[in-house]
């Protein structure tokens, strides 16, 4: 299992630009819950969405986007996409859809938006049988790029991963407890995808199953590599290397729309527009 870091995927041109101004957020306008569900219907919260993104939104789309958000914020355009991905595998590998990994998996929350651990339960589980969080209203762009990963287009960024973690915060634990992450994960058949340009592994260490035995050669070789991808002291990001971007039809085109003197909302809008016709 091998990754290109030639260059950075053709998307990138496209979406890059709208990543480096302000971000604006998509209101759902609902609280979260005492409980840490968010209460209020899906169905009406993707509708009020799609009014607010002036374009349209499935269902899919928009519980793709707040898991995204929830999960890794603004980060990269890069981590966006590939636990995008995740969580598209992920269903894939369960015989489901994404409503079935995020939204109605069984459990207390199943039908609504909220964390994947229990608010105000005393417990660190997950009661909710969530995969993932989907707290978080999404951002313009995190809905661009989780409509770009529905589609299929962000072409298997992540190289199959079907799962992630956040090491960094081991890391006050030292070496050994971070190299037992990565053991353990290998044992039940988990290999970090990496390295990905624009993912940085400590953050967001992307994984999955490739049906390799931890015991085999190969096994020892991607357990080894997750391991030396998380190696203290932490050093200068490699996953961000001065790159090309792989040529984009769409890239041209959408520069010259930013371009135009538009304001940043709705050049975004353009962009966004001028994306889901292509």
């Amino acid at each position: 299992m091998t990754t290109s870091t030639d260059c950075y995927p053709s998307w990138h041109a496209d979406f890059q630009p709208l990543a480096e101004g302000p971000q604006s957020y998509i209101s759902s306008g609902c609280s979260v819950g005492a409980n840490g569900n968010i209460p209020c219907d899906p169905e009406a919260m993707r509708a009020s969405a799609e009014a607010q993104f002036g374009a349209p939104v499935s269902l899919e789309d928009y519980t793709l986007a707040r898991y995204m958000q929830s999960e890794v914020g603004n980060y990269t355009i890069e981590e966006r996409v590939a636990v995008g991905e995740a969580a598209v595998n992920r269903a894939a590998n369960e015989g489901g859809s994404i409503l079935n990994l995020l939204l109605y998996r069984g459990g207390s929350g199943s039908g609504h938006y909220g964390p994947i651990h229990g608010i105000g339960t005393g417990t660190s589980t997950a009661p909710y049988g969530r995969w993932a969080a989907t707290t978080s209203d999404p951002t313009v762009l995190t809905l661009m790029l989780a409509q770009l990963v529905m589609s299929g287009d962000s072409g298997d960024f992540s190289n199959g991963a079907d799962d992630q973690d956040g090491p960094e915060a081991w890391i006050p634990q030292g070496q050994a407890a971070l190299v037992s992450y990565v053991r353990k994960i290998a044992r039940s058949g988990k290999y970090w995808v990496g390295p990905l340009p624009g993912v940085d592994p400590w953050r967001t260490f992307l994984q999955n199953t490739p049906g390799i035995d931890p015991g085999s050669d190969l096994g020892a070789i991607l357990t080894q590599q997750g391991i030396d991808a998380l190696t203290l002291p932490r050093t200068a990001p490699p996953w961000t290397p001065d790159m090309p971007v792989c040529s984009s039809k769409k890239a041209a085109i959408l520069m010259s729309l930013i371009g135009l003197g538009l304001g940043a909302l709705a050049g975004r809008w353009a962009a966004k527009r001028y994306l889901h016709l292509m």
